[in-house]
C-alpha cells in the first residue's frame, strides 16, 4: 500500500511539474501587452488616461495608422497640458485595459465636441513625431515621475486638429511581473517538486518485512 501511494505521488508530481514548466515556457503568456483600438469616429484626437502609459514594462509604445494615408501626429504630453490644448474638442479617451493578458482590450469613452488647434505647431509636447499614414513613438515610462505634479503624462495622436485622428491605435508594453507569467505556473512547479521528492523517498525506501512471531510465544 505504501509503495502504491509513493508511485501515485511521484506520478502526480511529474504531471504537476511538467505542466508548470510548460506554462512558464511554451504556454507562457505573450511577452508584450498589445491593445488595439479601432474606430470609425475617433474625434480629432485619441488620448490615453494619465498613468496608463506605465501599465507595464520600462516603456510604452504607441503606433497609429490612418486609413486614408493622411499625415499623422504622435506625442507625449503632461496630462494638464494635453487637457488644456484639447479644451472641449471631441476626442476618444483610452481610460484603461480590460480582459486577460492573452486578449487585452481597450476601455474607451468619447467626449467633447468641435475641433482644436493644429498640434504640430503647439509647444506643449514632451516628445513627438509625425508620419505619412502611420507612425510609432516609444516613451520611457521611468520619466513619468518627473511630471507627477502635472497629473502624469498621456500618449496622444491626432492629424491637424480638425480632421479625424487615426482610426487604428495600438498601445504596447513589455509584460513584466504578474503579466509575464501564468499565475499557476510557479505553484505547480513547486508542488510538483515536493510531490516528486516525497514519491521518490517512498519508492526508494526498503519495504518493511513482516515481523516473525516470537518463538517463545509459539512455545
Amino acid at each position: 500500500m505504501r509503495r502504491l501511494l509513493a508511485w501515485t505521488l511521484l506520478a502526480c508530481g511529474l504531471v504537476a511539474g511538467l505542466t508548470g514548466a510548460a506554462l512558464l515556457t511554451v504556454l507562457a503568456p505573450p511577452s508584450t501587452i498589445d491593445v488595439v483600438e479601432r474606430t470609425d469616429d475617433p474625434g480629432i484626437a485619441v488620448v490615453t488616461a494619465p498613468g496608463l502609459a506605465d501599465l507595464s514594462g520600462p516603456d510604452a509604445r504607441i503606433s497609429v495608422e490612418a486609413a486614408d494615408g493622411a499625415d499623422v501626429f504622435l506625442a507625449v504630453a503632461r496630462a494638464d497640458d494635453a487637457t488644456a490644448w484639447l479644451g472641449q474638442a471631441r476626442r476618444t479617451e483610452v481610460t484603461g485595459v480590460t480582459g486577460d493578458v492573452s486578449d487585452p482590450r481597450a476601455r474607451t469613452s468619447t467626449t467633447g465636441s468641435g475641433t482644436a488647434a493644429d498640434p504640430r505647431v503647439a509647444d506643449v509636447w514632451l516628445a513627438s513625431t509625425t508620419g505619412r499614414g502611420s507612425a510609432t513613438l516609444t516613451w520611457p515610462t521611468a520619466a513619468d515621475g518627473d511630471h507627477r505634479d502635472a497629473g502624469g503624462v498621456v500618449l496622444f495622436t491626432a492629424t491637424d486638429g480638425v480632421a479625424d485622428a487615426p482610426g487604428t491605435v495600438r498601445l504596447s508594453w513589455r509584460a513584466e511581473g504578474r503579466a509575464a507569467r501564468h499565475p499557476a505556473a510557479v505553484p505547480l512547479v513547486v508542488a510538483g517538486a515536493v510531490l516528486v521528492v516525497l514519491g521518490a523517498v517512498g519508492v526508494l525506501l526498503p519495504a518493511r518485512r513482516p515481523r516473525r512471531p516470537d518463538a517463545r510465544r509459539r512455545a
